[in-house]
Formats: structure tokens, C-alpha cells, sequence
């Protein structure tokens, strides 16, 4: 006979479980990471590199400028290490960002802005806290990726509830990083819509370009085993393959290896890398088509949509 229990009363106070439960819906958990690079990892042109290495250098150097040197008098708050990576998509700033925490021995802290954004009016701002003083306690790299998100510019017309929400987070975090001592690493692909407020305060950008020839030669040895190796022509794939990034080679390699894969060979030809190439480059030309046609026919739109759209929209667009 099943046990029949009687329902709660809904105006009676939560149990012990129910706390427990609401406790955990309004806590963020956590989740740091071992770095899964290293700076053998890295594979980028030589401006690029030259940069990360003296990132690798500011902070091995930190005691000696500051304590030494004398700059502890004369920059009292310049003792952060906010690092900002930008450039196009798939060009190593995640690597990078992984590889330099395993330089400096310290576990990662990956920062999702979509889970940290709440609907309820001032709890983006506690929640960004929380991973602050997480990280503090830590003592770990907080990786912000897709940065643009956070620190993108303040709303000037504010126009909703939203508008003022937005420019709420954006002066709590302005007002965290002043403070913060710890280590922190954004990244992203649109460096253009950073609140010039939030580039202040960052001590060193690096840009990531798209590899050139001589990079891409290495990239496509790195993303091809070794054991395939024999008979196929790198200089020839490093040249055709310009305007692609990092990501997209290491896609070829395999979707080559696939497709080789499939047709149950050992071994890839290099025709078949060539086709994987190709097919890459005419799906980016057809998003860059798509995208300016997008703009043309926003430029083109008759005045009255102009008239409709308020300076905010403009500008994102």
C-alpha cells in the first residue's frame, strides 16, 4: 500500500531541505581548471610571440621593477597584471591564456558572462563579485573570453531598466579592478566596442594576427601526424591558404583525416588537403558576402528607420 503523505501548506515556513535547495539556486559554483597548454603550444608569428614573451617577462620581473627598482613609489596602484588578447577568431588566444597559467603555475578560472548575467536587477554585479573574491582566495588566472561582453561601453541614452542595469555592472567592475591584485586575462574579437574606461586599466594588450606563410608551414605540421607526413607539400598548402587562422588549419588536418578516414585509406594525399582548404575559404567568403550585404542594406535603409533607431542601436550596429 503506497504511503500517502498530506501536502504542505504553502504559507508554512521552508524546511531545512527547501533552505538547503534555495541556497543552491542562488550560488555560483566554480569550477577552476589545470591549464590544458603550454607555451610549446603556441604556435603564431614572431610579433606575436615576441609579445607574449614579454608578458612572461613583466611578471617574472614584477619584484625586481617594484621593489628594486624603486617603482613601488613612484606607480603605488600599477601592481595588476590585467592582460587583454584581441584579434580575429581562432588565433591562439585561448591557448595562450591556458599556456601562460601553466607558466606561472596556477590553476584557471574560465568566466562564461552568460552565466554570470542574471535578469534580476543587481545580482550581475554580487555575482561578479563572487568570482573576484573566489579568484582572490585562490589566488588563481580569471579568463574572461568573449570579454566584449562585460566590457563593452557604457550606455549614454539610457532608455529602460536594462540601459541602467548594464552601466550599474560596468561601474562595479570598473571599481573591482581598481582594487584587484590578482591576475586577469580577457580576451576577445572585437576590441572596438571596450569602454575606453575599461582599456585604461588594462596593463598590457597583445594583438593576434592571422598567421602568415611561415607560421601557417608549422601549424599545418603540427595538426598532421607525423606518420603522414611523407609526400605531402607544406609550402605549397602554407601559401594557399591565406586568411586563415590557426583554427581553421587545425579543422582542414582533420576533416581531412576524416575524409581519408572514410574512404578506409592510411594515408592523406595532399589534393585532399587542398580541397579541405577551399572548402574553408569559400564558406568565409560566403559569411563576408553575407555580412556586407547586411551592412549595405542598413546603410541603405530609407530615413525613417534612422529616425526610429536611438543613437545606442546606431552605434552597436
Amino acid at each position: 500500500m503506497p504511503i500517502i503523505t498530506a501536502p504542505k501548506n504553502i504559507n508554512s515556513p521552508p524546511d531545512n531541505k527547501d533552505q538547503q535547495q534555495n541556497k543552491k539556486n542562488n550560488h555560483m559554483d566554480f569550477q577552476l581548471s589545470e591549464p590544458r597548454y603550454q607555451l610549446s603550444d603556441i604556435v603564431a608569428n614572431n610579433s606575436t610571440l615576441a609579445e607574449i614573451e614579454s608578458l612572461i617577462s613583466l611578471k617574472d620581473n614584477y619584484d625586481h621593477a617594484f621593489r628594486i627598482m624603486g617603482f613601488s613609489e613612484t606607480h603605488k596602484y600599477s601592481n595588476k597584471f590585467i592582460i587583454n588578447f584581441y584579434g580575429e577568431p581562432g588565433t591562439g588566444k585561448t591557448i595562450t591564456a591556458h599556456a601562460i597559467a601553466s607558466k606561472l603555475n596556477k590553476k584557471i578560472l574560465e568566466v562564461d558572462y552568460s552565466a554570470i548575467e542574471s535578469k534580476y536587477v543587481g545580482d550581475t554585479p554580487k555575482n561578479l563579485k563572487s568570482i573576484f573574491d573566489f579568484a582572490k582566495n585562490e589566488n588563481c588566472i580569471i579568463f574572461f573570453d568573449e570579454a566584449d561582453a562585460i566590457l563593452s561601453r557604457r550606455v549614454t541614452n539610457m532608455q529602460s531598466a536594462t540601459d541602467t542595469s548594464v552601466n550599474q555592472t560596468r561601474s562595479v567592475l570598473l571599481n573591482i579592478l581598481n582594487n584587484f591584485e590578482g591576475d586577469i586575462i580577457f580576451a576577445t574579437n572585437f576590441i572596438s566596442n571596450y569602454d575606453p574606461a575599461f582599456m585604461r586599466r588594462i596593463s598590457k594588450h597583445i594583438f593576434f594576427e592571422l598567421p602568415n606563410e611561415e607560421t601557417r608551414y608549422f601549424l599545418f605540421k603540427k595538426y598532421l601526424p607525423k606518420q603522414l607526413h611523407a609526400n605531402l607539400d607544406f609550402s605549397e598548402f602554407s601559401k594557399i591558404s591565406d586568411q586563415l587562422s590557426a583554427a581553421d588549419i587545425e579543422k582542414i588536418c582533420l576533416m581531412a583525416g576524416f575524409q581519408s578516414a572514410h574512404e578506409k585509406k592510411k594515408i592523406i594525399d595532399s589534393l585532399e588537403i587542398k580541397k579541405q582548404i577551399a572548402n574553408i575559404k569559400r564558406s568565409k567568403a560566403a559569411n563576408q558576402q553575407f555580412t556586407e550585404n547586411i551592412k549595405t542594406r542598413i546603410l541603405n535603409h530609407p530615413p525613417a528607420f534612422e529616425l526610429n533607431t536611438s543613437p545606442t542601436t546606431k552605434e552597436n550596429i
